[in-house]
């Protein structure tokens, strides 16, 4: 007796653990592009030659394992993604949302198992030794940000993307849009913004209004409001403090978005007898607008920003625009983007003279069967007084097919 009923006891547990696993739902899904471009480079207004490259090529992207499970209330999702983009990443993420009442929590944590290989002395010794795959990948804990909101008031603590940079643009396959710091963060037209550690709070207004106050705090001095650097060799013993406001509207058929931020670097005095007066500052602002006229939707984005060291004086300023719209035919879409930027980098070896990089684009959208195709005409020009690039030029036809699966 004691015998059947450790069985059915058992019997039992594999019951209802089977159905706890059960209750998830598994998928997966990916995509594969593949590719036709002609594209010809003219280096700068000196240069004798143009140069034509491109051709054939394929990609895929994003292998991905996802699960999902709700018990009531509470639910939990899971998912594995293999990318590449310029070294193999490997990312595990949790994440999970529960409501008590009016409210409702979520959170999530993220690993990245990153497959850079390893080159020259990475191996532990002074030798020096042929690259060693797999021998670096994430270094510390993630960073991550917990979320409440009763659907009206949104609290954000911890590191998130707390402001948008309100660019509304679209673009085509081809490549000739622009972008602010294209060296390094390479990012849109708009407010200068990113993800960083701080707190914010959106609320509101009414169903068609919404604005979010954000607050920075971070020991770090490479990411003002989440995107600016410092430019006054400030050290480890500095941090920043920011703080921003965003604002998003729909009034009739205009649509409009609005952020801005302010940041300062700051010695905290944490490895010096006084503090020092080094510090830099940094303010952005983005403007986003677009108008829904029907299968025609014009857009316009805007962004500027300044950064400068107070005892360096050297720093960089931005200021973009990009107009265009997208054109619907039915399930097709046509797209036109024009784009302009000029950026001043104090720190540059043409110290003081502006480059202003300027864009287009045209693109068709449509599908073929089950397949997206993408076809797309570019164009990119800069111009800086004694630059290295100046007279720039860059024409790129592009045809792109993708299947996601």
């Amino acid at each position: 007796m004691k015998q059947l009923s450790k069985m059915m006891l058992a019997a039992v547990a594999s019951v209802a653990f089977a159905a706890t696993a059960f209750a998830w739902d598994f998928s997966a899904s990916g995509s594969s592009t593949a590719s036709f471009n002609s594209t010809s480079t003219k280096a700068s207004k000196d240069a004798t030659n143009t140069v034509a490259s491109g051709g054939v090529s394929s990609s895929g992207s994003s292998l991905s394992l996802a699960s999902a499970h709700t018990d009531g209330a509470k639910s939990v999702s899971m998912s594995y993604v293999l990318d590449w983009d310029g070294n193999l990443d490997e990312t595990i993420t949790v994440s999970g949302s529960d409501t008590v009442g009016a409210w409702t929590a979520s959170g999530s944590v993220s690993y990245n198992r990153d497959r850079p290989g390893c080159y020259a002395t990475d191996n532990g010794t002074a030798a020096s030794t042929a690259a060693t795959a797999g021998c670096a990948g994430q270094t510390g804990e993630d960073t991550t940000a917990v979320t409440v909101t009763d659907g009206t008031m949104t609290i954000t603590l911890g590191d998130a993307s707390h402001l948008s940079s309100q660019n509304v643009s679209s673009g085509s396959a081809a490549a000739g849009a622009v972008s602010f710091d294209s060296a390094d963060d390479d990012a849109s037209v708009g407010a200068f913004v990113g993800g960083f550690e701080g707190v914010s709070l959106g609320y509101a207004i009414s169903d068609t209004m919404s604005a979010t106050v954000a607050y920075q705090k971070s020991t770090g001095t490479d990411d003002a409001c989440g995107a600016g650097e410092a430019y006054d060799s400030e050290g480890a013993s500095y941090g920043t403090t920011a703080t921003g406001l965003g604002f998003n509207g729909t009034f009739g058929i205009i649509a409009l978005g609005v952020t801005i931020c302010n940041a300062t670097t700051a010695d905290v005095g944490t490895s010096a007898a006084s503090p020092a007066s080094n510090s830099t500052a940094t303010s952005t602002m983005g403007v986003g607008v677009t108008l829904d006229l029907g299968d025609i939707k014009p857009f316009l984005s805007f962004g500027t920003y300044l950064g400068v060291g107070s005892v360096s004086k050297s720093g960089a300023a931005y200021a973009g625009n990009e107009v265009g719209l997208t054109y619907a035919l039915g399930a097709d879409t046509v797209v036109a983007y024009i784009g302009s930027v000029a950026e001043i980098d104090t720190t540059a070896s043409v110290a003081g003279e502006a480059i202003t990089k300027s864009g287009m684009e045209l693109g068709y959208n449509t599908t073929v069967g089950p397949a997206s195709l993408g076809i797309g005409y570019g164009t990119q020009t800069h111009a800086q007084t004694g630059g290295a690039t100046d007279g720039y030029s860059m024409s790129d036809i592009e045809v792109a097919l993708t299947y996601g699966f």
